[in-house]
């Protein structure tokens, strides 16, 4: 009488580890100045609709950053809002035998942010076990007629649906000059490898601290994933305008 067969295997699915983190930065202007200000703090800043804390001071929102001014003629810039940027998007995969090149012209920025990721990042083995992997992308700048490498990047870990992150990349080169985003890895030629790496868009970024005199002013930013495809909308309980008023002396 024959052996029997060995035990089956179920095949494993590892978990996904990797998200993507977009963050929303908007400087709201309030009034003319100067005003009081919010009435209790961060639960007078909605989200939504919603309190970013709650009465007794617990997140209601996670991810929340918010600064303001009353709007007073010397008052100082927001801290973490000293920038603006102009984004353009892509959405074009990069293949390893293919990079993707564009050209910046814009004489004023002083920084370049680039957004990339991958479709998917999942490899199965033989016995259809779903694992992490990992993938290699550099980003190149062109400087004085030659290509460097000024980031290397490893994207390391497992996902069935996009990832993107981002890294900034700063002492830009004299304008005009050549961008471009080079994979590393080879393409993979097996559905067990799913890596397809994408580059989303670049941002221009201009450096400004712009105080706004007089103008009450709120900065807000906050994770706009856990919104999913709402609009982020924003309100305000605030205390309102600040004015000087002669002292009148009855007799």
């Amino acid at each position: 009488m024959g052996k029997g067969g060995g035990k089956g295997h179920t095949p494993r699915e590892a978990p996904d580890n990797l998200k993507s983190t977009q963050l929303l930065s908007v400087i709201d202007a309030i009034s003319e100045g100067p005003i009081e200000g919010p009435v209790n703090g961060l639960h007078s800043v909605l989200v939504n609709q919603t309190p970013v804390v709650d009465r007794d001071g617990n997140p209601n929102i996670h991810g929340v950053k918010v600064v303001y001014r009353v709007g007073e003629q010397e008052q100082t810039p927001l801290e973490g809002f000293e920038s603006s940027g102009a984004e353009t998007v892509l959405g074009v995969q990069v293949k390893y035998d293919n990079p993707v090149t564009r050209t910046i012209t814009a004489a004023n920025i002083d920084r370049l942010r680039f957004t990339f990721g991958v479709q998917s990042l999942v490899e199965a083995n033989s016995k259809g076990d779903r694992n992490p992997t990992s993938v290699r992308l550099q980003i190149h700048l062109e400087r004085y007629g030659q290509w460097v490498v000024e980031k290397e990047i490893t994207i390391t870990g497992k996902t069935t649906t996009q990832y993107l992150a981002s890294v900034i990349v700063d002492n830009l080169p004299p304008r005009p000059f050549g961008i471009r985003m080079v994979r590393v890895t080879a393409d993979s030629t097996t559905d067990q490898l799913q890596n397809n790496t994408i580059w989303s868009s670049y941002t221009e970024i201009i450096d400004v601290r712009q105080r706004y005199p007089n103008t009450a002013v709120i900065g807000l930013q906050v994770e706009s994933e856990q919104f999913g495809s709402q609009q982020v909308t924003r309100n305000y309980h605030l205390r309102g305008g600040l004015f000087r008023c002669r002292r009148i002396t009855i007799r």
